[in-house]
C-alpha cells in the first residue's frame, strides 16, 4: 500500500511540474513584449509583410527622430475626448480677460458695466 502512495505522490509532483512549466510559457507569451514579438513573427514570416517590414526598420534606422513624433501624435489622438476638454477649457479660461476664478466667461462680480474713455 505504501509504495502505491509513493508512486501516486510521485506522479501527482511530475503533473504539477509540467503544469508549472506550461504555466511559465503561457505567461511568458501574455505579456505586452511576448505579444508583439508575435504578431512582428507572424509578419515576417509572410512574403509580403517581410518587405514592408524591412521597409519600416530602414526608415527607422535612417530617420529616428519622427518615429517617437508619430507615436506621440497617434497618442494625443486616440487620447479620451474628455481629458482634452478640461485642458482646452482652461486655455480659453486663462486667455478671456473678463474671466472669473470659477472659469465663467463674462464681467466678474462687482465689475462695472461701463466702459470708460
Amino acid at each position: 500500500m505504501s509504495v502505491r502512495t509513493d508512486e501516486l505522490e510521485r506522479d501527482i509532483f511530475a503533473s504539477r511540474a509540467r503544469l508549472d512549466h506550461a504555466l511559465s510559457g503561457i505567461q511568458g507569451r501574455l505579456n505586452a513584449a511576448g505579444i508583439v514579438e508575435d504578431m512582428l513573427g507572424t509578419v515576417r514570416r509572410s512574403e509580403a509583410g517581410a518587405g514592408l517590414y524591412d521597409g519600416a526598420l530602414n526608415a527607422v534606422r535612417r530617420s529616428p527622430v519622427p518615429v517617437p513624433l508619430m507615436c506621440l501624435g497617434a497618442v494625443m489622438l486616440l487620447r479620451p475626448r474628455a481629458q482634452r476638454k478640461g485642458v482646452i477649457h482652461r486655455a480659453l479660461r486663462d486667455a478671456h480677460p473678463d474671466a472669473d476664478p470659477a472659469g465663467k466667461v463674462g464681467p466678474r462680480p462687482g465689475a462695472s458695466m461701463t466702459s470708460e474713455p
